[in-house]
């Protein structure tokens, strides 16, 4: 039996999937899309080649939209946000105040903020633990990040605390 992750609908060409969420996402049943999957000339290829040509199942497909459709969701939102929180990190830049990297990082953790607010919409509890796993993840390479911009200031500080070196050149070789 395939891995979960390596299942019918998963193994299907990267637009394919994409066209799958977007019918999702539009209201379609779910029963006209398998319908549909099914009497795809390369997805009868593929579940001849890798499922003993079985069709792909309404099992199937609520498994798939549990395990991948809340992400592709996310990251949709994300994508359509980003253009605005670009802008953002641009006036912010301008404002003067730090670096730009500084001001992303700000928007990148607004934007797990709201990745975390979503969490809650995960019932499956192993998917649940999984995003809230990979979410940590990636907050602490963040908080990472902070605190290495904070010694670096500590750093800085420090060395312009210290008093200035010889003005005297060195002594020119003959």
């Amino acid at each position: 039996m395939p891995h979960p992750h390596h299942g019918k609908i998963a193994r299907l060409p990267h637009l394919l999937r994409e066209q799958i969420h977007s019918r999702l996402r539009d209201g379609q049943p779910a029963k006209q899309i398998v319908a549909w999957l099914n009497s795809l000339p390369e997805v009868q290829a593929l579940l001849a080649a890798a499922f003993a040509a079985r069709p792909i199942s309404q099992a199937n497909f609520s498994q798939w939209k549990k395990r991948s459709h809340g992400h592709w969701l996310l990251r949709q939102e994300v994508l359509a946000q980003a253009p605005l929180l670009l802008a953002q990190s641009r006036q912010l830049s301008q404002a003067g105040q730090g670096e730009i990297t500084d001001h992303l990082a700000t928007v990148v953790s607004a934007s797990y903020a709201l990745a975390f607010q979503r969490l809650g919409e995960i019932m499956d509890p192993i998917e649940h633990w999984k995003f809230l796993h990979a979410l940590c993840r990636d907050v602490v390479a963040l908080r990472r990040g902070d605190h290495s911009v904070q010694w670096l200031r500590l750093h800085r500080e420090q060395l312009q605390s210290l008093p200035s070196a010889s003005p005297n050149p060195p002594p020119s070789v003959p």
